[in-house]
């Protein structure tokens, strides 16, 4: 359970940018659609974010994740995580307004129930794997967040993993993806990515949004978000897990419900699209690349 984003967007857009991670914040201190099937309306068990940022030509990866547990607990832990959430979107919001000719932003905020806690469990996740570019084989990162729930103990049976209660279900969930991606070409990732959301729709237990980011050494990074909502006949459920898709000029994104909710009378001009399920979205500043999951 979480709220987060997935932004693609040119320099001439980061104050939009910039605004979406600031409601990111508010919709992770009070969120209707959590209190509704969880009972808190916060997201306060950790964040995390991955940004790809472009100057000068060059891209670099800033990677980022936190939870106070387990040095603090309950509601001190819980309001530590909401000030450092909202720390780190200021400083986040100050990098991106400084020169950044283009970005990808992952951001996440986290509620959980029963899954491990502490800084290793936060999202983004991150895994290494290699791709195939044009001049052979490199090595690549492949960082995932998500929103949902899945079967855990029949992953880690498909990945070999006996000790899978260390894990959260997401980073199992990411190496399983990183499995089926191993040794593929650059461009075929996003092709893949909607086969494998395909073909675990019977492990979802709540929901499979998901928010990825593939970083080549040589290539563009590439920023992709996919959703597969398992739970659309529960409707507080489907309104807390439903994806939203933006568009506005020079930025394309995915958000959580709650956010939407947030921005829509902020930008008259931006374009909206509700209930984008079944879907792979790869994500650049100026077009949605929509893929059908099969």
């Amino acid at each position: 359970m979480c709220r987060m984003v997935a932004l693609s967007f040119r320099g001439e857009a980061s104050e939009t940018a910039r605004g979406v991670l600031k409601h990111l914040v508010e919709a992770s201190r009070s969120d209707p659609y959590l209190r509704e099937i969880a009972g808190d309306s916060r997201h306060c068990h950790g964040y995390g974010y991955v940004a790809a940022l472009r100057r000068k030509g060059l891209w670099r990866v800033v990677y980022e994740r936190f939870d106070a547990e387990p040095t603090l607990s309950g509601e001190e832990a819980c309001e530590a995580n909401l000030e450092a959430l909202d720390y780190c979107v200021k400083r986040l919001s100050q990098t991106v307004k400084d020169d950044v000719e283009e970005a990808m932003i992952v951001l996440h905020s986290r509620r959980t129930r029963g899954e491990p806690r502490g800084g290793v469990a936060a999202h983004p996740f991150r895994e290494e794997l290699i791709i195939t570019v044009e001049d052979g084989p490199e090595l690549a990162e492949l960082y995932l967040s998500h929103n949902g729930g899945v079967k855990k103990d029949i992953l880690a049976a498909h990945l070999g993993i006996e000790n899978y209660k260390l894990y959260t279900d997401s980073h199992l969930y990411l190496k399983y993806l990183a499995k089926h991606l191993e040794g593929a070409r650059y461009e075929e990732a996003p092709q893949l990515v909607a086969q494998t959301v395909s073909i675990s729709k019977p492990l979802t237990k709540s929901a499979l949004d998901l928010c990825i980011l593939l970083y080549s050494p040589t290539k563009a990074p590439m920023l992709a978000a996919a959703s597969y909502v398992a739970e659309k006949n529960d409707s507080a459920r489907w309104k807390y897990y439903e994806p939203v898709l933006i568009e506005s000029r020079g930025i394309t994104g995915y958000i959580s419900s709650t956010i939407r909710d947030l921005a829509r009378s902020q930008w008259p001009e931006m374009r909206f699209m509700d209930g984008r399920d079944g879907l792979v979205v790869l994500l650049k500043p100026d077009m949605l690349q929509i893929i059908e999951v099969p």
